[in-house]
């Protein structure tokens, strides 16, 4: 082609260019111009007018709420985390040899369990196969907790109700486990500030507010704990206002006892365990006798706390009656604190009196 043709074209194609971006860049400011305006006010301070400039006032910060059910729950404040006096104490202890017994040692474990056998056996004798009585009338058994007038039992208090847990006598890890938290994480929250060197772990089904809660010191895994893996109807607390506290059937993730403790945690040794599962707990009360599937795993618990909900499930009065028996056959457990706090739901506390390394822990 000609240079002559070449140069004319280009020309006139660059001429066609420049005539286009103008007219586009004339459309666009049309569209601009033309859309509906947000009027915007520029209010001009006070101070600003007669020369005198103040801070800025900050707004108050909203209030956080978790609101997964349109309820909410309303956290406290940010807390000083102040330690319990006891904590450099107990900090301080010698480190725990568990393979030889103490001397002199606080009690004689076995005059314990014969004492208590003694005082305990007229009472619940007189409830043999009487569903009704053993489950509503355990406040009668208290007397026999003088059997363990030597040993310090320490209450640590949640919103609704007392736990109970015997401090070490030497210094090691300590593992506690919480069954069913219950938007209340109080009582292991006073065991956390006054016991060092301990490691949490809980589990509900219900995931918030009790994650929020837990996770604050320790592990939390968010099923239920009963005897099967599936889905499983279960009495919980939804996600609501601690005022609220009304409890409604279910359906939950659930998780076999022993495989919590022994395959997802990894634990041999359970030091205290707070167990509060609304009824839950029948599903697998017969696994802490002797020759169970606990003893099978070799998984060992030194103490608990059991909230017992005969009233939400009729069918584990019956559970409960032969577990009552059986404890006292197998003279593993003593069991005191007795609080009925309603017909057919009370709380014990359980001392593990045949396992040495737990008697060297706490009792010696």
């Amino acid at each position: 082609m000609d240079r002559n043709v070449c140069s004319g074209a280009c020309a006139s194609f660059r001429r066609s260019s420049f005539i286009f971006y103008i007219l586009f860049a004339v459309f666009l400011y049309i569209i601009l111009m033309t859309r509906p305006q947000q009027m915007m006010v520029v209010e001009v301070p006070e101070a600003a007018k007669t020369g005198k400039m103040e801070k800025p006032v900050e707004k108050p910060k909203r209030k956080e709420w978790d609101t997964l059910d349109g309820i909410g729950y309303k956290f406290a404040e940010k807390k000083n985390i102040v330690l319990d006096p006891r904590f450099e104490k107990l900090n301080k202890l010698p480190k725990c040899d568990l393979s030889v017994d103490k001397s002199p040692s606080k009690i004689d474990t076995p005059q314990v369990m014969e004492a208590f056998q003694k005082c305990i056996r007229p009472i619940v004798e007189k409830w043999k196969g009487d569903l009704k009585s053993i489950n509503t009338k355990w406040t009668k058994t208290s007397p026999c907790d003088s059997v363990f007038k030597g040993i310090d039992i320490v209450p640590m208090a949640n919103l609704h109700e007392t736990k109970w847990t015997i401090l070490p006598t030497c210094k090691e890890e300590n593992i506690m486990v919480t069954l069913g938290i219950g938007h209340d994480t109080m009582a292991e929250e006073k065991l956390n500030i006054t016991l060092p060197n301990t490691k949490f772990f809980g589990a509900d089904p219900i995931i918030e507010p009790n994650r929020q809660l837990y996770t604050a010191f320790g592990k939390y895994f968010p099923f239920a704990i009963g005897k099967k893996p599936g889905f499983t109807k279960f009495r919980v607390l939804p996600n609501q206002n601690q005022k609220t506290r009304k409890y409604e059937f279910q359906d939950v993730t659930t998780i076999p006892f022993t495989y919590f403790l022994s395959d997802i945690l990894g634990l041999k040794q359970i030091d205290i365990a707070w167990i509060d599962i609304e009824g839950g707990e029948f599903e697998f009360l017969d696994q802490l006798h002797r020759g169970g599937p606990m003893d099978e795993k070799g998984i060992v618990i030194c103490q608990f706390n059991l909230e017992v909900h005969s009233k939400f499930h009729p069918p584990g009065a019956q559970v409960f009656h032969d577990f009552v028996f059986k404890v006292l056959d197998d003279k593993r457990y003593v069991f005191l604190k007795p609080a009925a706090t309603d017909v057919g739901v009370h709380r014990m506390f359980f001392i593990n009196l045949e396992n040495e390394q737990c008697v060297r822990k706490f009792l010696q």
